[in-house]
């Protein structure tokens, strides 16, 4: 992919808030695929054919999400759920899902209209406070999570990663918002926006 095409936050790279060194990065994952998947999480030959192709099954527990390699799985709601990938993979993954499945399911590509977001650093769980009302606690919102809930008068999926830090997947529209947002609010901690390659 050509390194001159821009990401959602690519004016906003570089841009830090409050004094000092940062101790919150807010990093973009540009180069990432997107796919959104429905289909029936009590039909064992659909999950193990998605497990086939991605090397885990669909967490089929509210609030949860799965990874093998460089593929996460989150579940959104009963029969349904995101992939997120390398965009190098992309094609791949969702032709090779629609080879193994069968039956009543779907594969939508929804790159286009989201970007992922990873917060990261020691003021993360206060500005994460401050953006929404939801409790992320380490004992209410463990490693392996995920949520969708409303995120600075926007929405968000949020899950937490093992190393700590907390991936967004948010609507490009609301990209520019939602950066402004964070920069704001970890402001008193001193936080920056960086970009970076594939995920």
């Amino acid at each position: 992919m050509s390194s001159s095409i821009e990401t959602p936050l690519h004016y906003f790279h570089g841009q830090q808030t409050g004094s000092g060194d940062a101790q919150v990065t807010i990093f973009e994952s540009p180069l990432c695929g997107h796919l959104n998947l429905r289909g029936n999480p009590q039909d064992e030959q659909f999950l193990e054919g998605v497990e086939s192709v991605v090397g885990v099954k669909p967490p089929t527990t509210a609030g949860s999400c799965a990874s093998s390699g460089d593929i996460s799985i989150y579940w959104l709601g009963p029969d349904e759920w995101l992939l997120l990938l390398p965009e190098s993979r992309r094609a791949e993954v969702e032709s090779e899902l629609r080879n193994k499945l069968s039956g009543h399911f779907s594969v939508v590509d929804v790159s286009g209209g989201q970007t992922l977001l990873n917060v990261r650093g020691d003021g993360v769980a206060d500005m994460l406070k401050k953006s929404a009302s939801y409790d992320f606690h380490s004992n209410n919102f463990p490693a392996g999570r995920c949520v969708q809930t409303h995120f600075a008068k926007a929405t968000a999926l949020v899950s937490k990663k093992d190393d700590g830090s907390f991936d967004l997947v948010i609507r490009r529209s609301f990209a520019d918002y939602l950066a402004s947002w964070l920069l704001d609010a970890g402001e008193e901690f001193g936080c920056r926006v960086v970009g970076g390659g594939e995920v």
